[in-house]
């Protein structure tokens, strides 16, 4: 499983989660589609938390997205989180575990916070998958149409789209008002180069 692929509208959300929260860790989840030779599509992202981890709402989360993805035909390919300090570019190690016993064969994204910036001029994620149950190893990754994204990532934080983004833990405290889908943020992200 060293193949994956990340989708513009993926890699856009986890720049606007950690824009919208930069004093705050931030963790989400990575939906897409695993194929039997191990090539991964990230096709979008759901964002979780801003908090500390607190396992119910985790567990909450991910019954309403089994179901999600059962009518999508997708399914959780993986976590993604962001540390809260600058430079800090430690495993969050609560994160690590949620991912290996959930998932099968989980990935994991960790936004490098000393690479972020509206003048990015290459993705600043990295890739791991799990060696063994307590093992994660470095991989590549691959952004779609990467140049584009970047740009596309930067013009929607100055367009101020992370403003609309919501995590789960918005959704648990105002679940009328906050849609962690994000479905019209997916929307506005596409048409923010226009």
């Amino acid at each position: 499983m060293e193949k994956i692929n990340i989708s513009s509208i993926s890699y856009c959300k986890i720049i606007l989660h950690a824009f919208k929260y930069p004093h705050c860790q931030i963790k989400g989840v990575l939906l897409g589609k695993n194929n039997s030779e191990g090539f991964i599509e990230v096709l979008d992202v759901i964002p979780a938390l801003h908090s500390a981890l607190v396992v119910p709402p985790i567990e909450i989360l991910f019954i309403h997205l089994d179901v999600y993805c059962r009518e999508r035909h997708l399914e959780i390919v993986g976590l993604y989180y962001a540390n809260n300090v600058f430079m800090n570019n430690s495993f969050d190690e609560q994160w690590m575990k949620i991912a290996s016993d959930k998932l099968q064969n989980p990935i994991i994204l960790q936004l490098e916070n000393s690479k972020l910036s509206l003048n990015a001029v290459s993705p600043c994620l990295r890739a791991y998958c799990q060696e063994s149950s307590q093992k994660w190893k470095e991989i590549n990754y691959f952004v779609e149409n990467s140049d584009e994204t970047v740009s596309l990532a930067s013009l929607a934080v100055q367009n101020k789209l992370h403003k609309n983004l919501a995590d789960f833990e918005n959704h648990l405290d105002e679940p009328l008002i906050f849609d962690f889908f994000n479905s019209d943020l997916n929307e506005k992200i596409l048409y923010s180069n226009n």
